[in-house]
């Protein structure tokens, strides 16, 4: 039998491969992963690619597969805050954060999701611009975007992309998703991050949803990613429940 097909957005890169692991009811090996934008993927399931779970950080995506019946279920995965991710070296408590962010010696970069048509990506920078009453422009021109695995180069293997650009490439503050910014720590310990002021929060809604004919294994794994175990591993990992 063929392997059950799991399409997931690129931001779940290291975390998905850790959640089929923790999930006591479903074999890992038994599934066959897919990372891409979140807007590319539904696009592939629109046109016909076989998928059986989508794993969207837009929780549009998935609604619309269910309501074009192509999917069968669709559910709030869980809420994923953009952070700040910093240098330990810079003092964020005396500087600001605010200061921070439209300070120009700092070399700032934000992860993005792939251009995502759905998704104002630079929504973060206008609502920093209007809390600071700086040049939206200015901002922009200044901020390094930085897409997943698709960097050129691409970190190395073992190593988190978003660690090892801060550590190689002089990128001081990185705005990026909670589950990014763990794991970016996790592997370079020379990092830190902090949640962001409210005036400039913006909190992805991830998806999640199942084909309409879906196998016994990704009932049991979509019923998990929703129980509370599964909520609660998922808040280890950065989403927040809805």
């Amino acid at each position: 039998m063929a392997s059950s097909v799991i399409m997931a957005a690129g931001s779940m890169l290291q975390l998905l491969p850790r959640l089929l692991i923790a999930c006591p009811k479903v074999d890992e090996s038994k599934f066959k992963t897919v990372f891409g934008p979140s807007s590319s993927l539904r696009g592939k399931i629109e046109n016909g690619q076989h998928c059986d779970l989508f794993i969207s950080a837009n929780s549009t995506h998935t609604d619309a597969l269910v309501k074009a019946e192509i999917f069968g279920r669709a559910a709030v995965l869980g809420l994923n805050p953009t952070v700040l991710v910093y240098r330990s070296e810079i003092d964020v408590a005396d500087n600001g954060i605010l200061q921070l962010l439209t300070d120009p010696r700092w070399q700032l970069g934000m992860s993005t999701i792939g251009l995502d048509p759905n998704t104002d990506e630079f929504e973060i920078l206008s609502k920093i611009s209007e809390a600071t009453e700086s040049d939206p422009q200015v901002l922009a021109s200044r901020t390094r975007l930085i897409t997943g695995g698709r960097e050129d180069p691409n970190a190395p293997k073992g190593r988190n992309q978003y660690g090892w650009i801060m550590e190689t490439q002089e990128v001081d503050l990185l705005l990026t998703f909670q589950s990014n910014a763990i794991d970016a720590v996790a592997d370079n310990p020379t990092l830190r991050f902090t949640q962001l002021p409210l005036s400039i929060r913006v909190i992805g809604q991830f998806g999640i949803g199942v084909s309409v004919d879906y196998r016994r294994e990704i009932k049991e794994l979509y019923d998990w990613l929703l129980s509370t175990e599964g909520k609660n591993v998922l808040e280890q990992n950065g989403l927040e429940r809805s």
